[in-house]
């Protein structure tokens, strides 16, 4: 095994040392851009230079708990844009699921949908052409009975004529027959006409 020799463990740490503090003044400076471009639009530039004074003071007065929580804040982004990463994946997947759940289960009820509009639809064109058979029936049935029953029986003023009339129909017509001759009968028709009653 080698020895390392005094010189060259002074040169270590000293490589070190300036390698932390060169990361030291690159991570204040990262962070500092990006507090700065962030700020830009949410904050006034006047609060901003303040914020931005302040930060410098206090990297200023305490350079290794500045460094720290840099390398703190600097880590910690990692796995938190990792988790926002996840909860956006997770929001749209679940909301792509439910999209594709809902249109395949949408599509199911329109297939039903469609076979009991096509059902109702050929029940209402059957009743429609059954009510326009039936009418037609009907209207045949009462133009047959009709010609059955006039060569069949005579015709209903004929019957009026051969049944005898009561004696207040008569008094009636024999009224509108005198109205209608412009009441020019003479005495002899009453006589008769009274007579026939």
């Amino acid at each position: 095994m080698a020895k390392i020799q005094p010189a060259q463990d002074e040169s270590l740490l000293g490589t070190v040392f300036s390698n932390l503090i060169r990361a030291r003044n690159f991570v204040t400076r990262q962070t500092a851009a990006v507090v700065n471009t962030t700020c830009q639009y949410v904050t006034s530039p006047e609060y901003r230079k303040r914020s931005h004074d302040n930060v410098r003071r206090f990297h200023n007065e305490r350079p290794l708990l500045t460094v720290f929580l840099a390398i703190q804040f600097a880590l910690a982004s990692i796995p938190l844009l990792l988790f926002l990463g996840y909860v956006a994946s997770t929001v749209l997947v679940g909301l792509g699921g439910a999209l594709v759940f809902s249109l395949f289960w949408t599509g199911i009820g329109l297939f039903f949908f469609g076979c009991a509009l096509l059902v109702s639809g050929s029940i209402g064109v059957f009743l429609f052409i059954s009510f326009i058979l039936f009418q037609r029936a009907v209207q045949l049935l009462n133009a047959l009975t009709s010609t059955l029953s006039q060569g069949a029986r005579p015709s209903q003023e004929q019957e009026e004529r051969e049944q005898p009339l009561p004696k207040a129909e008569k008094i009636l017509r024999i009224v509108d027959v005198k109205q209608e001759d412009g009441q020019n009968g003479t005495q002899g028709e009453k006589v008769n006409s009274d007579k026939e009653l």
